[in-house]
């Protein structure tokens, strides 16, 4: 965790000290997705389906160093069975915030580190207990930019969560807090799309997937699962690039 902290703060630094005399760039994206997959929340019985997603994007380039920030607002999704307590269900928010490095001339190969910041929240269907945790925690990046003909690419990348820690908080059907559980796992975000710069807008057309698991740390018994993947559609507008000598 110290050293994506510190590696993240450099990298501001160092964007923010040489901003005044370096190529710029602004992007703001709208990236949707249609995906398929599976939730597991502690206690739950599986919901699986097709739910469409959508975020926002925005990116600061300062010669190699680019900031982005990816922020999805709450998707929710309900199972398909009934129980006791009505159907189960849960709802997630995210927000990826990533400093990252071109590790060659042309920036085709990138690296960097940042943190996630998760709000997952999960019902039971069986005893209508909730709970809802929050996590945040140092993502490592790693993004590849293969050029094809003019001004058409494919861009490639990896998000790793090596140590995803946090505390759920449980409550009962009454809205009474129960005891906290406390879990920790990984994460996995890989993609990879076609590009395709206008003038204006660069477009991408491409696949993501995830791969999320935390377990009790008491007890080792799974708390949250999300695996899926699907496709998605992306648009960046371009504000504004310069260079300040």
């Amino acid at each position: 965790m110290r050293l994506a902290a510190a590696t993240f703060a450099l990298a501001l630094v160092c964007a923010a000290s040489t901003a005044a005399r370096a190529d710029t760039s602004t992007d703001l994206g709208v990236f949707g997705a249609v995906v398929a997959g599976t939730h597991v929340g502690f206690g739950n019985a599986p919901i699986s389906g097709v739910v469409p997603g959508a975020a926002i994007e925005f990116t600061e380039r300062v010669d190699r160093v680019r900031l982005h920030l990816e922020g999805i607002p709450t998707v929710a999704a309900t199972g398909a069975g009934s129980g006791p307590f009505g159907k189960s269900s849960a709802s997630l928010s995210l927000l990826n915030s990533t400093v990252m490095v071109g590790l060659d001339a042309h920036q085709y190969l990138r690296a960097g580190a940042g943190y996630q910041f998760v709000t997952l929240t999960n019902k039971d269907e069986n005893n209508g207990f909730r709970n809802d945790v929050r996590i945040a925690t140092p993502i490592f990046a790693l993004a590849a930019t293969l050029p094809l003909w003019r001004r058409h690419f494919v861009e490639a990348q990896m998000l790793v969560d090596p140590n995803l820690r946090g505390d759920l908080l449980v409550f009962d059907n009454l809205g009474a807090s129960q005891t906290n559980e406390p879990e920790a796992g990984a994460e996995v975000d890989y993609s990879a799309a076609y590009g395709w710069e206008g003038r204006y807008v660069t477009y991408l057309v491409g696949v993501r997937g995830l791969s999320y698991h935390t377990r009790n740390v008491s007890t080792g018994a799974l708390v949250d699962r999300n695996v899926g993947g699907g496709v998605t559609f992306e648009a960046r507008f371009h504000l504004g690039s310069h260079r300040k000598d």
